[in-house]
């Protein structure tokens, strides 16, 4: 017979090892539970702020003007772009100013941190500045004492366990005692100024978090969340996640603002350029005109001519027309100049579109498309290829060939307008040289007037753009649009109480199911009845349950409908198969090891037999560690080892129980050769007289897995009972005793498993007890 190992476990071994880890399972799932409480009860509730803004297209809006078309845009907003933007720290930066993150009060009450905010907070810390970066993000206990306050810093244990485990030098800091409130205190690694607001009674912990750079870095960044609310639409959602629902409001508002006030700054920022220079050029052309309004009226006083004549009027509107061409040629040269700075310093050219529709050239047009048709194809294959794939190679060098295409062609238009700048500077001379045919007086005259009227039309012109471009920067508007305010639920989104409770209950049950299969299958010992049968072929007579009960004393006769009484009238049953109809029944009872109850179920055994009326005998053959005479309240000072060694009769040794059908025979005084008393010539006839007597005898031997006593006493039995105790009894000791079994030819062998804690059992009991054999 060999052990064979069990191959896959069914419902009802499943349901057994749960049943026996039960309160493991029980304890282990509690505690996962009550850590998941604590975790939420220290944890802050976060809340969650959002506002919804849209992105408006740009209509494009050509001028017919030459400056005004220079600050004209087409663009219209990439969403994606803008969601970036809103990540930056620019942005970010306005919003900071306008909601103070530098200091953060809390209070603690039941090992719990609240932060305080807006008038809750009885302090005020000013003039902040810090020489130490360590000291940022630090939590500092600041006590109130009756004269002022004491700054006090623990580190923490994480701290602790960095600097004593990779020796990291930790921001230590020394307490600051007997401070004043509005006095700056000062240290190595800070400054700054604490103000009281109101009445102290419990200490208040202080975050200071540094600049709004670090504050951006370390705080915002990670609450920040700034997504598109639905594919190809042009909505934009900011959410910003705080532990105060109200300045996680604030911050989203502030946010929105700082980025609506920064688009429309940009937009005005190449207008309020064409401001200045409209300024300027009206302050120079003012001065120019003022002096020659004077020279023309002192020159008419002085020669006394009040009007040209027809030939010399003729003259000074051609000449100022010709001014004004080149006053605007010289105008649309800056403009060109503007322009290509521009293609050099930006990614995108819409912008440019305007202009250059206005300068009349249709080739750089249609560059610009085709450019902006390039750096669509750019951006896709950039999101799904790297740097080295081919057809993005080729494509990033299209956009360069054509940027440099368009710069070219800017500068050629400003080799044409130079061109036609030198021909209107030959028409001026050939009418200056005609003009030398007038008299002196009125040819005079012309020059004077022709200046005057130029410089009047562009002091007009100007004044009109100045006009203007005031207007349009009035009216610009901001390309987004903000559909919902900045809206804060009452219920926090972090952390997920019920949720986490829930997990925590889970993971418990399954690290204690886990832990309690893992126990299972590392356990070396005998666990239940289910798992004796299927490691071995040996009958099992009976199941005794586990019971507590008064050391080395007989409980049967007493409490006559437990379950353990029950199991031994079931293991009686079982016994009336195999009992001889001649003669009385010799059952030995022993065990693997020693513990594992034989004594007791022998003695209980016995006792059960004589209830049921049957002549019986218990005999100890346990000449070793003998305790079944303690059960019996008996005295061993004779019994087999005397009888086996001539000194006693068997009449001598035979001692009447308290029960009328139930005799016992003590081991006797503990002899010096226990084996060879056992290999006596008289054991023969010992159990042949026995048999005469008896129904039933009882033998309670050593252990069999210790001494060999028992191997040879097991020759004289009708029936050899082997006690395994549940949870005692070791795999390998079955694998032994089957072995043994083998090689001596044992016939008659079975099994009692003791100690069961299987519920109910064999006889439907809903209820266990416990036994213990000491």
């Amino acid at each position: 017979m060999k052990i064979e190992k069990k191959q896959e476990l069914s419902i009802k071994d499943v349901l057994n090892i749960l049943s026996n880890y039960k309160w493991s399972i029980i304890f282990i799932t509690i505690l996962f539970t009550l850590l998941g409480y604590g975790y939420i009860y220290t944890k802050e509730s976060t809340y969650i702020s959002y506002s919804i803004i849209k992105v408006k297209a740009n209509k494009k809006n050509y001028s017919s003007d030459i400056i005004n078309s220079a600050t004209s845009t087409d663009k219209s907003e990439d969403v994606l772009e803008e969601i970036t933007l809103l990540k930056t720290f620019k942005i970010n930066n306005q919003a900071l100013k306008d909601v103070d993150f530098k200091v953060r009060y809390f209070t603690k009450h039941n090992y719990k941190k609240t932060e305080l905010y807006g008038e809750e907070i009885p302090l005020k810390i000013t003039n902040i500045k810090i020489f130490n970066h360590k000291f940022i993000g630090k939590l500092f206990k600041l006590i109130p004492t009756e004269k002022g306050f004491t700054l006090h810093y623990e580190m923490p244990y994480k701290a602790k366990l960095r600097e004593k485990i990779f020796k990291t030098k930790e921001f230590k800091f020394k307490d600051i005692k007997n401070n004043s409130y509005g006095k700056e205190i000062v240290t190595k690694d800070f400054s700054f100024i604490i103000h009281k607001k109101l009445k102290l009674t419990e200490p208040i912990y202080i975050i200071i978090n540094g600049e709004r750079r670090e504050i951006f870095e370390n705080l915002i960044l990670n609450a920040l969340n700034i997504t598109q609310l639905e594919k190809d639409t042009s909505l934009i959602k900011i959410s910003y996640e705080d532990t105060i629902p109200e300045r996680a409001n604030e911050y989203v508002n502030a946010l929105t603002k700082s980025f609506i006030n920064y688009s429309i700054e940009s937009k005005n920022t190449q207008n309020s350029k064409t401001l200045n220079f409209i300024t300027e050029e009206l302050k120079n052309i003012k001065k120019e005109l003022k002096a020659s309004e004077e020279r023309l009226e002192l020159h008419q006083v002085q020669k006394n001519i009040v009007e040209p004549s027809v030939q010399a009027t003729l003259y000074i509107k051609k000449l100022s027309d010709i001014e004004i061409d080149i006053s605007e040629n010289n105008l649309k040269k800056k403009l060109i100049l503007n322009l290509i700075e521009f293609v050099n310093n930006n990614y995108n050219l819409d912008a440019i579109a305007p202009s250059i529709s206005k300068l009349d050239d249709k080739n750089t047009l249609s560059l610009i498309e085709k450019l902006q048709n390039l750096q669509s194809l750019e951006e896709e294959l950039a999101d799904e290829y790297t740097d080295e794939y081919p057809k993005l190679k080729t494509t990033r060098k299209q956009i360069l060939s054509i940027r440099n295409k368009i710069i070219y062609n800017l500068k050629t238009l400003h080799t044409d307008i130079d061109y036609k700048n030198r021909n209107l500077q030959k028409r001026r001379i050939s009418y200056e040289n005609e003009m030398k045919k007038l008299p002196s007086k009125e040819r005079e005259l012309v020059n004077i007037k022709r200046n005057y009227e130029v410089k009047s039309k562009m002091y007009e012109y100007l004044l009109k753009k100045k006009s203007e471009n005031k207007i349009i920067q009035l009216a610009t508007f901001s390309n987004y649009q903000i559909i919902d305010e900045a809206y804060c639920s009452n219920h926090p989104v972090k952390p997920k109480r019920l949720i986490i409770i829930i997990i925590s209950l889970f993971l418990g049950l399954i690290t204690g199911i886990t832990l309690a299969f893992i126990r299972y299958t590392s356990n070396n010992v005998i666990q239940n009845k289910n798992e004796l049968e299927e490691i071995t072929e040996l009958p099992i007579y009976g199941t005794i349950p586990h019971m507590k009960q008064p050391k080395n004393k007989i409980q049967v006769h007493l409490k006559a409908k437990t379950p353990f009484v029950e199991s031994l009238r079931t293991l009686r049953t079982n016994l009336q198969f195999v009992s001889q109809k001649d003669e009385g029944t010799t059952i030995l009872i022993t065990s693997t090891i020693a513990g594992e109850g034989k004594s007791t179920i022998s003695a209980n055994l016995a006792t059960i037999l004589e209830m049921a009326k049957y002549k019986t005998i218990v005999v100890n053959f346990d000449l070793r560690k003998p305790t079944l005479h303690k059960f019996f309240e008996i005295n061993n000072e004779q019994g087999l080892s005397t009888y086996l060694s001539g000194e006693s009769n068997l009449e001598d040794i035979i001692v009447a129980s308290e029960f009328a059908q139930l005799d016992i025979i003590p081991s006797g005084p503990i002899p010096l050769d226990p084996s060879e008393l056992v290999l006596s010539k008289k054991l023969p006839s010992f159990f042949k007289e026995l048999k005469k007597r008896y129904e039933y005898i009882i033998i309670d031997t050593a252990p069999i897995g210790i001494v060999s006593d028992t191997k040879s006493l097991m020759q004289y039995s009708d029936l050899n009972l082997i006690i395994i105790r549940e949870d005692y009894a070791k795999k390998e000791f079955l694998s032994t005793l089957e072995e043994m079994i083998e090689k001596h030819n044992f016939k008659n062998i079975g099994l009692i498993l003791n100690a069961s804690k299987a519920k109910g059992g064999e006889y439907g009991y809903g209820y266990s007890y416990e036994y213990e054999d000491k």
